[in-house]
This record gives C-alpha cells, structure tokens and sequence, in this order.
C-alpha cells in the first residue's frame, strides 16, 4: 500500500493537492484529506493521470504488432509512453497474414507488469480503393459471408473494433451482425456520403477512425464522412494529434463540436516514432521521415510517428484544449467505446491502479500498472 498526493486530473477535472491511495492493484481511496494509513506518503510535483489508453496503435519503437511475436515487446514498450491498455491494430494485408496476426493476438497473455491489450481492430481489409491512404491496394476485398464465418466468427472474442467503408458494403446489415457479435464497425478509408453515413448509423456504426484523414471530405453541396462526425451527434471520432495530419484549428473545431465525451485522441503509430530523419526501406515500403511526418514515395501519409503523450501535450500547447480534457479523451472515451468490463481510465475508488505521472511539461515521469512501477524516467 501507497499514497501519491499531488494534482489528480480526472474524470474531466483537475483535484488539486489531493491524495489517491492504492492498495495491492487497486485504488482504494481518492480524496482531499490524507488518509489514515501507516501506508508511505509519495508527493508528485506534476499531475497524477489515468493510465492512457490508445485503441489505434500499429507499433512502436520499431515494432510491429503484425510483426511475428511482437505482441510481448510493444505490450513492455508501451509503458514509458504513459499508455497502459490498448488496441492492437492490423493493416490491410493478404488474409493469412491477418489470420496470423489474430492468432497471436488470441495466444497473447497480459501479464503483470506490461500494458494491458483489451482487444484487437481491424483497420481493413474492407475499405475503399479511392480512400485507401498508405494501405496497400493490392489487398482490399468487398465483405463476405466467407469473410465473417471463416475470419471474424472463430476470433470475435478478441475482435473490438473492425474499420471498414460502409459504402463498400453490398448489404449493411453486416453492420448490425458485426454489432451481434459484440464488434463495433467504425467507418475509416471511405468514400461515403454524410446521408451513407446516417443509414450506416441506423445499423450500429458507432464511430469514425482518424477522423478528417482517408475520408470523403466536407463539402458544402456533396458532404461527406468528414462533415458526418460534424453532424452525427452520437458519432465517436478519433483524431491523430501529431501536427501533421490534422491543422490544429480543424482539432479545436472537432473538440468544440464533438467534446471530450466523443471525441478520441488515438497515435496512429505505425512503430516509426524513434527513426531518424531519412530515407528507408521498411516492410516492403519505400519511407521517408521529416520531423513528425512519414511519408510514401508518392508524398501519401504512412500513419504517425508519435506516441499517445506526445498527442496530448500537443492538443493542450497548440488547440485550446484544457489538459483535463486532453486526458480525459485518451482514457475515459476510448474506454467508453471500448466497452471493458475492466474498472480502467477513471481515478477512483474501486478502480484497477493504472496511472500516469507526468511532469509540469507533460513529459511521463512514471508509469504505475496494477499497483506496481513499471516506468521511471531518467
């Protein structure tokens, strides 16, 4: 047992000088007076955070979670990035390599002391060749009734999240039957119309991946997905907030518009966070790194290259978004929609004891998982 006493940011709020007790891997008390233990007092100059969860991360630090066996190494990475649970996400690839990527997501363990995987999304293959960004082409598919008994059924319990372009669909009640199976649709790499958007809805799509990117875009005669997380008020949407893919004013009109209740801060990191400015061959793909942003040799996007804290630091310095915001959208919303039965991204009595401290610059500090240190910075 332990006491931190800092400033807590929770619940969209910041609880100056107050204390969280923790207890084993729970948090057993959060309040304005010190508690009465024997329990050694911790006192944070910075602020003390929910563990930060990410439900659109492809690596880190090199690595791939399509990568074979990596799945151990990024859930020990994830850590000093202040991001304590997650979604494991794929690409569009040939459909074995997809089958292989879910068979080692079900084979995988939380242990202890790593991040926690509370699932895997499928960005793809079912998206729109018009809007297909950095994936590859070569292996997008139309939706199948082969698709969903022979790929999706046999791995639903591990399957959170699928983005697909509904406008793609042939039928869109395969919405309703991914929704049956505890999966939510959420629509990415589209070419849909805003009134193909409201239809998806009305069978369950419940959210949009790296809203304003890959998407049909606003336009004042022919709207498309981009004005739908506008206009759709029970829209989730996530945003990368790395100053690349997104013009800071379009992330403040997205936070004004949607709040921190819908609104997801998400890395996109595709694992290139640590390379050096320069050219590369990775994966079967010619890159180049400039600062934040990794491109294709055509100039196209490839994911981003930060991690999740580098995307909140970034919101509260450069949108006009409050920091109890900011973290409130990278842990309480992608919470929300990821639909654990967990007790995660709240700092409250009851709650599993994943935080973050970060310091007055919003840099992570330290990294608490179940009660435990598993992150110090230097």
């Amino acid at each position: 047992m332990f006491v931190l006493k800092g400033d807590i940011v929770t619940n969209g709020s910041i609880l100056n000088d107050a204390f969280v007790q923790i207890t084993d891997s729970k948090i057993t008390y959060v309040g304005d007076a010190q508690p009465k233990s024997d329990a050694p007092l911790y006192e944070v100059n910075g602020f003390i955070c929910p563990g930060f969860t990410d439900i659109h991360i492809h690596g880190v630090d090199g690595f791939d979670f399509m990568d074979k066996g990596a799945f151990q190494d990024i859930s020990a990475l994830l850590p000093k990035y202040g991001v304590t649970s997650y979604l494991a996400t794929s690409r569009t690839a040939p459909i074995s390599d997809i089958r292989q990527f879910l068979e080692e997501a079900k084979l995988h363990s939380n242990t202890f002391n790593k991040a926690k995987m509370l699932g895997v999304h499928l960005e793809g293959p079912w998206i729109s060749p018009s809007y297909s960004g950095a994936q590859s082409k070569d292996y997008i598919r139309k939706f199948s009734k082969t698709d969903l008994e022979e790929l999706i059924m046999p791995y639903a319990e591990i399957i959170n999240k699928i983005t697909l372009a509904p406008e793609e669909l042939d039928d869109f009640s395969n919405i309703k039957a991914l929704e049956d199976l505890d999966i939510q649709a959420s629509a990415g790499h589209t070419n849909a119309t805003i009134e193909e958007i409201g239809e998806a809805i009305a069978y369950g799509l419940r959210s949009l991946t790296h809203t304003f990117n890959a998407m049909s875009p606003i336009h004042h005669r022919t709207p498309g997905t981009a004005a739908a997380a506008l206009y759709y008020d029970d829209l989730f949407c996530e945003i990368i907030t790395d100053g690349v893919h997104i013009h800071p004013m379009m992330i403040e009109l997205l936070y004004r518009t949607k709040r921190k209740e819908k609104m997801i801060l998400i890395s996109d990191c595709t694992g290139y966070n640590k390379l050096p400015d320069g050219a590369y061959d990775l994966r079967g793909k010619e890159l180049k790194r400039t600062g934040n942003q990794v491109t294709l040799k055509n100039g196209t996007l490839a994911g981003s290259a930060i991690t999740l804290d580098k995307g909140i630091k970034y919101v509260v310095e450069n949108c006009h978004i409050p920091l109890a915001d900011a973290v409130f959208m990278a842990t309480e919303t992608p919470i929300s929609v990821v639909g654990t039965e967990k007790k995660l991204g709240r700092i409250e009595a009851g709650y599993e004891a994943d935080l973050v401290i970060l310091d007055r610059e919003l840099e992570v500090e330290k990294t608490i998982i179940n009660g435990k240190l598993i992150y110090e910075g230097v």
